[in-house]
């Protein structure tokens, strides 16, 4: 049988002389404490920590009998439960449904506190969209329908640019970039939705405050991702590139973002945070997870890349002489989003000598699946798929039962890096 108190704690004072009441919830001899709406003041506490305030006792009483209710109307069920599941179903009764609140944007960053620190950013800045949009740091879940997910969704696609001078004209995003702004945003939106529901509706016990499903009615605008992707010939005009003297930073650019593109592409697309984070060598392959997905993955998205006789000398060359980890970018660069943007702001001044409209250091990846399935080597897409560390949803169930060949990712690697021109050092 469980039991309930009302109490007070003493270290739980607060610097405006009022102690926050608890309901201290005892089930199979263990005991938990929930916070409760009441507050009391120190003057109506005694030394023993005993409530005085007879108004309060009275509510505090009421309080402990609607408990009793709730555990009354489990019936039996109520002897299979923890002491957590009977604290977690007594949170979300007593909200009730009719009277349940919950501010959506600080639920929203609490739960991207929660994520790694790329997929943070997204969120952050998918919250921060929306926080502009209703011109506050606060709203209700309950308010969010679709008519409000199509008006955030114009703004999106027409507010002013949020860098530098930019902030005042209108939006220059067009056609992929605003699709993929208001795609990325809205999902975004959606998934912490899906997560308030996840964490307070109760289906088993019959209580569902967020009973809408604002988001079925939304249809977004198809995304259909830039090709990054440069030529095999332009990639060769990288390689072939003299390196600039290290007297400034603009030349330490230009020569680091030559270098790691070039690394990226040679390690099959491997990432700049992967780059900054990797620290496994065996028998000359390049071990690491892939951060990207590695939180989505039952194999941590592990990686096995052969290092091949032309991409020794890069590697050597930043190597880590402490050999903590492969690279030495941790020693220079306070993370890895310092690394990367230092890489980019090398491959812009790459482009302008190129004649290119832009050079981003994703392309090195997208170079190498566009020439592995190009003509000349015709690769099989799954190859491809796995090399770049992909999951094909189709096979997922598949690839639990069957061992990676990494040889066979390996062979198509060395048939790409074979099409290109190596300097002898």
């Amino acid at each position: 049988m469980a039991t309930f108190k009302t109490c007070v704690f003493k270290n739980h004072l607060r610097k405006d002389g009022t102690y926050n009441v608890k309901l201290r919830v005892t089930h199979n001899r263990i005991s938990r404490k929930i916070s409760t709406p009441y507050y009391v003041e120190a003057k109506y506490v005694t030394p023993n920590l005993e409530i005085t305030d007879k108004e309060l006792l009275g509510l505090c009483e009421d309080l402990c009998a609607d408990c009793r209710k709730i555990c009354r109307e489990l019936g039996f069920t109520i002897n299979r439960m923890s002491v957590d599941d009977l604290v977690h179903v007594l949170d979300v009764k007593l909200a009730g449904s009719e009277d349940f609140h919950l501010d959506f944007c600080r639920f929203w960053r609490e739960q991207a506190d929660t994520l790694s620190p790329g997929t943070r950013r997204n969120y952050i800045a998918a919250l921060n969209a929306f926080q502009r949009f209703i011109g506050t740091n606060s709203f209700d879940i309950m308010h969010i329908t679709s008519r409000l997910i199509s008006e955030f969704m114009a703004f999106i696609e027409h507010e002013p640019s949020q860098r530098g001078s930019n902030r005042k004209t209108p939006s220059k995003l067009k056609g992929a970039q605003k699709s993929r702004a208001i795609s990325l945003y809205i999902a975004n939106m959606k998934a912490m939705y899906n997560r308030a529901k996840l964490k307070y509706n109760d289906e088993d016990y019959g209580f569902i405050p967020i009973t809408r499903a604002p988001f079925s009615k939304i249809r977004l605008p198809e995304h259909v991702p830039a090709k990054r992707a440069i030529s095999l010939e332009t990639l060769q005009q990288i390689i072939d590139l003299p390196y600039r003297p290290d007297t400034t930073i603009g030349a330490k650019r230009y020569n680091l973002a030559k270098d790691c593109f070039i690394m990226s592409f040679g390690l099959i697309g491997m990432n700049s945070v992967d780059l900054y984070t990797c620290q496994d060598i065996e028998d000359g392959v390049l071990i690491y997870h892939r951060k990207k997905t590695c939180t989505r993955r039952a194999d941590r998205a592990e990686m096995r890349v052969k290092i091949e006789p032309m991409i020794a000398p890069l590697m050597a060359k930043y190597k880590d002489p402490f050999k903590k980890r492969i690279f030495r970018f941790y020693l220079e660069y306070s993370n890895p989003d310092a690394l990367n943007k230092a890489i980019n702001k090398g491959l812009q001044m790459i482009a302008v000598e190129l004649g290119l409209p832009a050079l981003q250091y994703y392309a090195a990846r997208h170079t190498w699946a566009t020439i592995a399935r190009s003509r000349l080597l015709k690769i099989e897409k799954a190859t491809v798929h796995e090399a770049l560390n992909h999951v094909d949803l189709k096979m997922r169930v598949t690839d639990m039962y069957i061992e990676k060949d990494w040889s066979v990712i390996w062979e198509a690697h060395t048939k790409v890096l074979a099409l290109l021109k190596w300097p002898d050092k």
